[in-house]
C-alpha cells in the first residue's frame, strides 16, 4: 500500500508541470512574448495601449474625492467637495473649462463624463488623431468626430471620445471635447 501511495504521489508531481504549461498555453492569446520579430530575430514588441484622455488631472472612474483634491490644484476656490451629479471645473490659467459628471451624489461616486470647451482653441483635434489615429464622423452630430478606444492605460472600461470645432456664444471658434465610457453601466438603468 505504501509503495501505491508513493508511486501515486510521484505520478501526480510529474503530471503537474505538463498541467500547468497546458494551463499557460490555453491562456496566452497573440504572438507569444519571446517570438522573434519578422527578420530581426529579436523579440516582437508588446503593442502599447495608447494613455488614456485626460486633461486638468481628470479621467473617468475616478471617485469624487480623488478628483476634487486634483481639481483643487488647479482651482484652489474649490475647497470643499460637494455632492452635487455635476460640477464645472474652472482650471485657473488654462484655457479651458470641464462640466464633470458623477454617477451620484455619495462621496464614493465616480466620474462618468467630462465635456471639455476649450476657449480659444488649443490645437487638441491634432493630438487626437496622434494618439486615437482617425476617428469617424458622427451621422447625428454634424461636425462630430467620434473614437471608441476599447482599452487604455488607466481605465478599467474602454472610453468613446467625440470632438468637435464649433462656436461660441460669442461667435469665436471653440473646440468641445467629450469624454464617457465606452460601455453604458448597468447602474443607469432603470429597474422595471
Amino acid at each position: 500500500m505504501k509503495v501505491s501511495l508513493v508511486l501515486l504521489a510521484h505520478l501526480s508531481l510529474a503530471a503537474l508541470p505538463a498541467a500547468a504549461q497546458l494551463q499557460v498555453q490555453t491562456t496566452q492569446a497573440g504572438a507569444k512574448p519571446d517570438a522573434a520579430a519578422a527578420g530581426t530575430g529579436a523579440p516582437a514588441p508588446r503593442p502599447t495601449p495608447p494613455p488614456c484622455p485626460g486633461m486638468a488631472g481628470l479621467e473617468i472612474g475616478q471617485t469624487r474625492t480623488f478628483s476634487f483634491e486634483r481639481m483643487t490644484k488647479l482651482e484652489p476656490a474649490r475647497k470643499s467637495v460637494t455632492r452635487d451629479l455635476k460640477i464645472v471645473h474652472t482650471p485657473a490659467g488654462r484655457p479651458w473649462t470641464v462640466d464633470v459628471t458623477y454617477d451620484s451624489d455619495a462621496l464614493d461616486a465616480k466620474i462618468i463624463a467630462l465635456h471639455y470647451l476649450l476657449d480659444p482653441p488649443s490645437g487638441l483635434y491634432d493630438g487626437i488623431l496622434e494618439r486615437y489615429g482617425k476617428g469617424v464622423p458622427v451621422a447625428s452630430e454634424p461636425g462630430v468626430t467620434s473614437w471608441d478606444v476599447p482599452f487604455c492605460v488607466g481605465a478599467a472600461t474602454g472610453v468613446r471620445l467625440r470632438y468637435r470645432m464649433g462656436m461660441s456664444d460669442k461667435q469665436r471658434r471653440v473646440e468641445e471635447f467629450w469624454v464617457e465610457p465606452l460601455v453604458k453601466s448597468a447602474a443607469g438603468k432603470k429597474k422595471g
